[in-house]
């Protein structure tokens, strides 16, 4: 018996009439723009995705295609979680400090390593104020 291979169809530039991207996790899947709902392959048929966007985004029928570039760029540009952590160097160091802290607080107690147990609330409290505040910061500026 042969296997029949399923077609997977290749994402065009002109989905983007649709409010479809490439899914940045797999450039074979569509991705709206409008909802951020990840479709599977088979819907890149351009009937489906204008079933789509009808069903979904009724409101935004007959919009042209400088509507959807421009929605486009500031779904490209948008800050991320992965780009907070990873954007600056500082968010290294920032680790480095808040284990740093962690481990003063346990050696403060003057109890034994143990002691971690207990002071898992504060430890975690400790890292967020160190590394949130810098995704914050990031987040104000843009």
């Amino acid at each position: 018996m042969a296997e029949s291979k399923k077609k997977c169809r290749q994402y065009s530039v002109e989905y983007l009439k649709f409010g479809f991207l490439k899914s940045k996790a797999d450039i074979q899947l569509p991705t709206c723009i409008l909802c951020n709902i990840v479709l599977s392959n088979d819907f890149l048929k351009p009937s489906k995705l204008e079933d789509h966007l009808r069903r979904c985004h009724p409101d935004k029928i007959g919009k042209d295609l400088k509507f959807f570039q421009t929605l486009k760029e500031k779904y490209e540009k948008r800050p991320t979680v992965h780009s907070m952590f990873s954007s600056t160097s500082e968010s290294n160091d920032d680790g480095l400090r808040a284990s740093y802290n962690i481990s003063l607080l346990i050696a403060k107690s003057e109890k034994p390593h143990t002691i971690g147990e207990q002071l898992i609330l504060p430890a975690v409290e400790e890292v967020s104020k160190t590394i949130l505040k810098i995704c914050l910061v990031d987040f104000i500026i843009k």
